[in-house]
C-alpha cells in the first residue's frame, strides 16, 4: 500500500467524518432562530468539501457565505471553477464514507437523526481540542459551512453549487 493511498484514509475516515458531520449540525442549528435540524441530503454536501485540500480553503478563506464561496471559483485569481462542478462527482464517490460518517457520530451520541430525516446535534461543548493543522482546519470549515446552508433552502444550495440531491 502506497503511502499516500495511507494518508488519505487516516484523513479520511469515519470517525474524522462524524465529527465533521457533527460540527455542520451544530453550524446549521447555531444560525437558525429556531434550531432546526439539518435537512439529511445536506449532510452529503460536507466530507466532499471539507475533506478536498482546496475546496477547504476557499471555505476558510470565505467570509460572506455559500454563494461568495462559490463565486471565488470563478475569480480570475483562482480560475477554479472545475474544481466547483466537481463537487457532484465527489457526493457520489464519498456516498458510502459519508454514510458511515453518519453511522459513527449517531452510534456515538453526536447527533440524532428524526423520523422525518433530519439531523440534529446532541453533543453539547466546544467538540474536539489537540487538534493536528488540518483536523483544525476540517472541523471549523464544516461549521463554517452549516452557518452558510441554513438560511438557504436545498434548491438553491443545490443551484449555488451544482449538485443534484
Amino acid at each position: 500500500m502506497s503511502s499516500l493511498s495511507s494518508e488519505v484514509r487516516n484523513i479520511q475516515n469515519p470517525a474524522l467524518g462524524a465529527v465533521a458531520l457533527w460540527q455542520f449540525a451544530r453550524g446549521y442549528e447555531g444560525e437558525s432562530q429556531t434550531h432546526e435540524p439539518v435537512p439529511l441530503p445536506l449532510l452529503f454536501l460536507v466530507l466532499p468539501i471539507v475533506f478536498h485540500r482546496e475546496a477547504r480553503s476557499f471555505v476558510t478563506s470565505t467570509k460572506k457565505g455559500l454563494r461568495a464561496f462559490a463565486a471565488k471559483f470563478g475569480e480570475p485569481k483562482h480560475c477554479k471553477q472545475d474544481l466547483l462542478l466537481s463537487v457532484h462527482g465527489r457526493i457520489n464517490v464519498m456516498r458510502d464514507l459519508s454514510l458511515e460518517s453518519l453511522r459513527v457520530a449517531i452510534a456515538s451520541s453526536l447527533v440524532s437523526m428524526t423520523e422525518y430525516g433530519t439531523v440534529f446535534s446532541v453533543a453539547r461543548g466546544k467538540g474536539p481540542t489537540n487538534l493536528d493543522d488540518t483536523t483544525r482546519h476540517i472541523v471549523s470549515a464544516s461549521e463554517k459551512l452549516g452557518r452558510w446552508c441554513e438560511p438557504l433552502t436545498i434548491p438553491e444550495i443545490a443551484s449555488i453549487l451544482y449538485v443534484r440531491f
